[in-house]
């Protein structure tokens, strides 16, 4: 017995549908799920950061407490930040800090890594906004100019940091000829929202201008 060409494009109308629900779907959950796993692991990893003398003082756990901790002793470092003497003692300890070998290069490191820091600021790190064509002609990526490097030929070359989507913890590095760099006006937040969430979050206007050393 066969079946008929009606129910054969009944089952195909249904199988696509299926299909296209499935599909709108994951587009739908994907962002909300990755949220929810960076979410989940910043808490895990924060969460378990003074836990254990916690557990010392109070006999047991106490779930959300390490990160009540953490948030209090932002709050309180973000406003002692703006009194003269905390700055003083701050940069003191700074002097202190990048002085001692090994920990210095590891603190001066991380300072560059955040953006708007006073060590970031200038014409690289996480401030300055560029795109280059990676990785062929014609397509380009939004990054970060993290470095000018000269070679032994005299040419300048940019170590251009290109995050990954949805999760920019990870990328690539590159080195890409100053001249074929073109900084951008979009500032770090721009950046990272149109990097995160694929291009659904971002500036809808992009001026675009040669980058020079």
């Amino acid at each position: 017995m066969t079946i008929g060409t009606e129910p054969v494009a009944l089952y195909r109308r249904l199988g696509a549908g299926v299909a296209s629900s499935l599909g709108r779907g994951a587009i739908l959950l994907l962002p909300l799920l990755v949220t929810l796993w960076v979410v989940k692991f910043a808490y895990d990893k924060l969460d378990g950061f003074f836990q254990p003398m916690i557990s010392s003082i109070a006999g047991r756990e106490v779930p959300g407490l390490s990160i009540a901790i953490i948030v209090l002793v932002l709050l309180a470092f973000g406003a002692l930040g703006s009194t003269v003497v905390f700055r003083t003692l701050g940069h003191l300890i700074e002097r202190v800090i990048t002085s001692t070998p090994g920990l210095g290069s590891v603190y001066s490191t991380t300072k560059k890594l955040m953006p708007d820091s006073d060590a970031a600021t200038g014409d690289t790190g996480f401030n300055t906004v560029v795109r280059v064509e990676y990785p062929r002609r014609g397509v380009w990526c939004v990054g970060f100019l993290m470095a000018v490097i000269t070679d032994d030929q005299g040419a300048s070359h940019g170590a251009v940091y290109l995050p990954s989507t949805p999760m920019p913890q990870s990328g690539w590095l590159v080195q890409v000829p100053i001249s074929e760099i073109q900084s951008i006006d979009w500032n770090y937040a721009e950046a990272m929202q149109y990097i995160v969430t694929a291009g659904i979050t971002c500036p809808t206007s992009m001026a675009i201008d040669k980058f020079t050393v």
